[in-house]
C-alpha cells in the first residue's frame, strides 16, 4: 500500500490499513465566499447531507444505483473501491454498478485486482463458452486471490455469461491487472517462445530455472521469492525482459505481455528474496506494483469503457501527503494517463464486521480468516459520511461549492480507516492514517453497516 515509517514485510505492508490519495473532485467555482451568520454557517457534514443521493436497494434498477452508474460513466474508466477486502455490501454495490453500466453505459471491460491466469478462467466462463460448471464452481476453481471467491463475484459472472450469450456484439471481458504470478507467467511466455526458437528458449530458460521449479510454481508469489536469492531474482527478471523483447519482435503480443507480467512481479518484490533487505525499500519500491497494475489496466482496456475493481487504496488517484507521502497508487497513474477520463468511487462504513487474516498470524500460508469489527471514529472520513447520512447514500464532491470551508477541509489531514486482507483483531492506533483529502475524491459512498463477505 504505502510507505511505512519502519521496515515491514511485504504481507504486513500490503495488508495494513492504509490510505491513499484520491481522485480530484472537479468542484464548481461558485463565486464569492460570503459566509452566513455563525449559527447558520455550513459544515462539511451539512454540505454533504444536503446532496446525499440515497441507495435504497443494492440492485441495478435502484434509482440511486442508476444515478451513480451514470455519474461514473462520464469517464472512460471508473475505479471501484472497497472499504475492506472481506465485506459484502461494498462489493455487492460494485457488482450492481457494473451491471447497470453494462446495460446502459457501454461498459465493456472489468479489470480485477487479480492475476492473469485466474481471470482468464473467469473470462472463459463469462464469455458463454460451453462448460459443465456453475458460476460458483468456476470461481472456486480459478487461481485468484481468496478475497475474490465470493457469492457476489459468482453471481456477477453468471449475469455476465447471460449478457454475453445474447449480446455477442457487446461482449464484456473480465481480465486481471495484477503481477503476482511470475512463475506461471514466465513459464507460459517461455513455452510460447520455445515454439518459434527452441535453442534461444533453452538459453533464456536457464536463467529462469530457479522460479520454474515445482516448489516455486506451487508457492504463493511472495513466498516463492523467499526461495531464491537476489542474484537469481535479478537473472530471472533480465531473462523475462529479454523474453518480452523477443516475443514482441516475433509479433506474439499476448505472450510478450505475459513475459512483462513476469518481470513486473519480480521487480515489485525485489527486496523480498531469501537474502533481500527491506531496509532498502523506498516509497518508489512500495509503489511499483500499483504502477504496474495501472499500466496493465490501460493496455488491457484497449480504449474501451472499463472499470478497475480493487481496494480503496489502489483505485484512488493522486499521490498522498500526510502519513504516506511518496506512495503512488494505481489511481494516481491512471489519473496522469487518462486525466478526467478516470473517475473514482471510494466506499466507507459507519459500522463493519468483515473477514480478514489476523495480523498475529504473520505470513503463515493459508492462515484462516476471522471476523473483525470496527465502528466509525470521530475525525475520520467514514465518521464524517456516517454523520451526513444514516442510510446508504452517495456523495458527488463535484456538487459541493468551492468555498473556504471546502478548501480548508481539503488541506486538513483526516483519518482513513481501510482494511486489506489482514487486520488486527482489536482496534489499534495504527488502524488510522492521517492524510489530507486534497482535491482527491470523485464520489463517496457510506454504508451504515457492512457485513462479512459471503465466501464460497
Amino acid at each position: 500500500m504505502m510507505r511505512s515509517p519502519a521496515p515491514l514485510s511485504r504481507r504486513s505492508f500490503l495488508m495494513a490499513s492504509a490510505a491513499v490519495a484520491l481522485v480530484s473532485a472537479c468542484a464548481t467555482q461558485t463565486g464569492t465566499d460570503t459566509m452566513p451568520p455563525a449559527s447558520l454557517a455550513p459544515t462539511m457534514t451539512s454540505l454533504l447531507a444536503a446532496q446525499a443521493v440515497p441507495i435504497r436497494n443494492l440492485a441495478p434498477n435502484d434509482p440511486g444505483v442508476k444515478a451513480l452508474a451514470k455519474r461514473l460513466a462520464v469517464a472512460r474508466m471508473a475505479g471501484l473501491g472497497e472499504a475492506t477486502h472481506g465485506s459484502h455490501e461494498d462489493v455487492l454495490l460494485k457488482s450492481v454498478l457494473i451491471q447497470a453500466m453494462v446495460e446502459n453505459h457501454n461498459l465493456r471491460v472489468v479489470l480485477l485486482e487479480a492475476n492473469r491466469t485466474g481471470c482468464a478462467q473467469l473470462d472463459t466462463f463469462a464469455s458463454g463458452a460451453p462448460t459443465g460448471l456453475l458460476a460458483a464452481e468456476a470461481v472456486k476453481q480459478a487461481p485468484v486471490f481468496r478475497i475474490l471467491k465470493t457469492e457476489v463475484l459468482a453471481d456477477l459472472l453468471a449475469w455476465l455469461r447471460g449478457w454475453n450469450a445474447v449480446n455477442a456484439d457487446r461482449r464484456v471481458r473480465v481480465t486481471g491487472v495484477d503481477c503476482q504470478a511470475s512463475s506461471q507467467d514466465a513459464g507460459d511466455a517461455l513455452a510460447a517462445f520455445a515454439i518459434i526458437d527452441p535453442g534461444a528458449a533453452d538459453v533464456i530458460g536457464a536463467a529462469l530455472a530457479p522460479i520454474l521449479t515445482a516448489d516455486a510454481r506451487a508457492a504463493r508469489h511472495d513466498l516463492m521469492l523467499k526461495q531464491i536469492t537476489s542474484a537469481q531474482r535479478a537473472g530471472a527478471e533480465a531473462a523475462c525482459r529479454m523474453l518480452e523483447a523477443e516475443l514482441n519482435a516475433a509479433g506474439l503480443e499476448d505472450a510478450a505481455f505475459t513475459a512483462r507480467r513476469a518481470w513486473q512481479g519480480l521487480s515489485a518484490f525485489e527486496h523480498e528474496t531469501s537474502d533481500g533487505d527491506l531496509n532498502l525499500a523506498t516509497p518508489e519500491y512500495w509503489s511499483r506494483r500499483d504502477v504496474f497494475m495501472a499500466d496493465n489496466a490501460v493496455a488491457l482496456a484497449r480504449e474501451q469503457a472499463a472499470v478497475f475493481w480493487g481496494h480503496n487504496t489502489h483505485v484512488a488517484g493522486g499521490s498522498p501527503a500526510g502519513d504516506f507521502a511518496g506512495y503512488v497508487p494505481s489511481g494516481a497513474v491512471l489519473r496522469r494517463k487518462l486525466g478526467r477520463d478516470y473517475n473514482v468511487l471510494i466506499q466507507e462504513f459507519a459500522e463493519a464486521t468483515f473477514l480478514a487474516i489476523p495480523t498475529s498470524a504473520g505470513n503463515t500460508p493459508g492462515a484462516p480468516q476471522v471476523r473483525i469489527s470496527r465502528k466509525a471514529q470521530p475525525a475520520t472520513l467514514n465518521g464524517l459520511l456516517a454523520d451526513a447520512s444514516t442510510k446508504t447514500a452517495w456523495f458527488d464532491l463535484a456538487n459541493l461549492p468551492e468555498t473556504d470551508l471546502l478548501r480548508e477541509w481539503r488541506r486538513t489531514p483526516i483519518g482513513l480507516d481501510w482494511y486489506g486482507a489482514a487486520a488486527s483483531e482489536a482496534p489499534e492506533a495504527s488502524d488510522l492514517v492521517q492524510i489530507p483529502p486534497d482535491s482527491l475524491f470523485d464520489v463517496l459512498v457510506i454504508h451504515p453497516k457492512l457485513t462479512p463477505a459471503r465466501m464460497l
